[in-house]
């Protein structure tokens, strides 16, 4: 009696997890990391293998950002880790303006990434995504 008991009670509880279809789990996006939101122009993510952001491309993205002011209305970064991993998003001041912008930060991204992934999405759809190292594949 107790082990149907107990058997009763797992079956129940194992019912009661909701579980998603395979199909929904399949074609999941990303979660987005902190900071990305489709309220941005373009979003640059800098994420980590465990040893830091890209620092020298984030430097550079930096200084093209506070030197397009022209191009640039808002730019405003997220820290979401432990390593320095953090998101950009960044608001242009014209829909030509938020094209530049992407296509300028992919020409500073490596295709290949040297220390952290980069991201860069634009609301128009163009995604970038850096490959990690050759010793990571």
């Amino acid at each position: 009696m107790r082990r149907l008991i107990v058997a009763a009670a797992l079956s129940g509880l194992v019912a009661g997890c909701a579980t998603e279809p395979a199909d929904a789990a399949a074609g999941a996006a990303q979660p987005a990391a902190p900071g990305d939101s489709e309220a941005c122009d373009v979003t640059i993510v800098f994420g980590s293998y465990a040893m830091g952001i890209d620092g020298d491309t984030f430097a550079k993205v930096g200084a093209y950002l506070d030197g397009r002011r022209d191009i640039v209305g808002q730019a405003e970064t997220t820290n979401w880790g432990r390593e320095g991993e953090r998101t950009i998003c960044i608001d242009a001041k014209t829909d030509a303006a938020a094209r530049r912008i992407y296509a300028d930060l992919e020409a500073m991204a490596p295709a290949t990434a040297n220390r952290g992934p980069i991201t860069i999405r634009s609301r128009f759809g163009d995604s970038f995504q850096s490959k990690p190292p050759a010793t990571m594949r």
